[in-house]
């Protein structure tokens, strides 16, 4: 019978779709789109914290739309402290590079920001305080901050011999 065979078979479709693309982020990790992230609240160097990152099979998160940084920004708030994000300004220059390589298209600099002082590179997400909470700060690399780790669907499943897509 046609009709309650459709059904089953849309079923069998959707399972099996949902087996394909998602696959749930390691422990103490959140969902957000095509991403993984934890915020980490023992304090580290910006390069401790990138490095962290990327034993995990991340880098410090990369702020890539609006949408992100108000996730990110939500998960600093709960942290109730600033947070190494992975943008970083580049040696002997005012640009800014993401530890992840992706392009810096959308930025969140704080009123004033970026200053790029000197001995300062490093870039941090306000939590709330007396600045506007959620921006962005460029500040010493070396100060031990929380940090946010980011684990891009499909690359962290390469370091277990296997691949995600996402839809």
């Amino acid at each position: 019978d046609v009709i309650t065979a459709v059904p089953s078979f849309v079923n069998r479709v959707v399972n099996q779709v949902e087996v394909q693309c998602f696959t749930p982020c390691s422990s103490g990790y959140i969902t957000w789109y095509s991403s993984c992230y934890k915020l980490v609240s023992e304090p580290k160097t910006w390069e401790e914290a990138q490095q962290a990152c990327v034993k995990e099979g991340g880098n410090l998160a990369s702020v890539d739309m609006s949408y992100d940084q108000a996730f990110i920004s939500a998960a600093v708030q709960q942290g109730k402290t600033d947070a190494w994000i992975g943008l970083r300004r580049l040696a002997g220059s005012d640009s800014y590079k993401w530890s992840d390589g992706w392009p810096v298209f959308f930025t969140h600099w704080g009123p004033g920001e970026p200053t790029n002082h000197e001995g300062e590179g490093c870039v941090s997400m306000h939590a709330p305080s007396h600045f506007i909470q959620g921006t962005w700060n460029d500040t010493a690399c070396a100060a031990a901050k929380p940090y946010i780790c980011k684990i891009t669907k499909g690359k962290a499943d390469k370091r277990h011999g296997r691949t995600t897509s996402v839809l």
